[in-house]
């Protein structure tokens, strides 16, 4: 089975039932390297990732210098988390991202408790928080030399916009709620750890966070009723002297703002892998290990 990003397709009209409620977001622009490593990741903050937004697959393995006229070698060309389910009513509910040829679904920035945003609030958003290991252990040491994505990371949402008290995992030095990183508070990848496994030496070596939502527009992607998800994903990797070393990680927390449950719902990992040339690659799938794999279907991979 070949895998071909299909780029320019007609945007969709929308309908009426897909206006209502929704807000007049923008779609997300942000774009970082996840590139601590041998990968030279590119993350997206509109729930897509690996591309470049111009039909470019930007998923480096070997990492080259940045400078390097190197030939760039890459694996994967896009990849985003699908979900959908029905509501009450039976009418099927669609979040999901491919090549962004129809729009998004995904727009920057949380929700409001009763699963709704504003424009304003995306745009403010629209960002991804790159942090490194040793940032957290310079910042917790000295405040005074916190990164600016540290002293900006969004912990806590805005009251005044009905956000939720808490956003992005934090460690939470005094229990209050509140991250305040000039009194002992700091990023962290699970906030459930115990304590003293949970200092700044036990992050990731780099963590790229960021908050992203399905209410913030109409679904021009999917043409898919809007379910009212909050998500806040970090991607993450390790530098280290073994095949960790070639990989990356994602954990997203996924929140229902909505007033209605999700039945019957599904959730799925969309990957297009592109290992090098596109035209002979095949796919597969080891069930009893939950492994997704691909190779190419020949010896020659008729260029990168």
């Amino acid at each position: 089975a070949m895998a071909k990003e299909v780029i320019g397709l007609p945007t969709s009209a929308g309908s009426n039932k897909l206006q209502r409620r929704a807000a007049a977001c923008e779609p997300a622009t942000f774009q970082s390297d996840l590139d601590i490593n041998n990968v030279r990741a590119r993350i997206l903050n509109g729930g897509d990732m690996w591309w470049d937004l111009n039909s470019v697959a930007k998923y480096e393995i070997p990492k080259v210098d940045a400078s390097s006229n190197a030939i760039r070698k890459n694996s994967l060309f896009a990849g985003a988390i699908w979900i959908g389910g029905l509501d009450p009513g039976g009418n099927l509910k669609v979040a999901a991202m491919t090549y962004r040829q129809s729009g998004s679904d995904y727009f920057p920035g949380p929700l409001s408790t009763d699963a709704s945003t504003e424009s304003g609030r995306c745009k403010f958003y629209d960002k991804i928080f790159k942090i490194n290991r040793e940032d957290i252990i310079a910042a917790y040491a000295d405040p005074n030399v916190a990164t600016d994505d540290i002293s900006q990371y969004p912990a806590n949402g805005d009251a005044g916009f009905k956000e939720a008290k808490v956003l992005a995992p934090f460690f939470d030095d005094n229990g209050d709620g509140v991250y305040d990183y000039a009194n002992g508070d700091y990023p962290v990848l699970d906030p459930l750890r115990p304590r003293d496994r949970n200092t700044p030496e036990d992050q990731p070596d780099q963590m790229l966070t960021f908050i992203y939502n399905d209410r913030g527009n109409i679904h021009s992607e999917t043409s898919g009723i809007p379910i009212g998800l909050e998500l806040v994903t970090t991607a993450f990797a390790f530098k280290t002297n073994d095949e960790i070393n070639n990989m990356t990680f994602y954990k997203t927390k996924i929140t229902n703002r909505s007033s209605d449950a999700v039945r019957e719902c599904y959730f799925g990992q969309w990957v297009d892998a592109d290992l090098g040339n596109y035209s002979d690659d095949y796919v597969g799938c080891d069930t009893s290990r939950d492994l997704g794999f691909c190779y190419n279907g020949d010896d020659d991979d008729e260029g990168i």
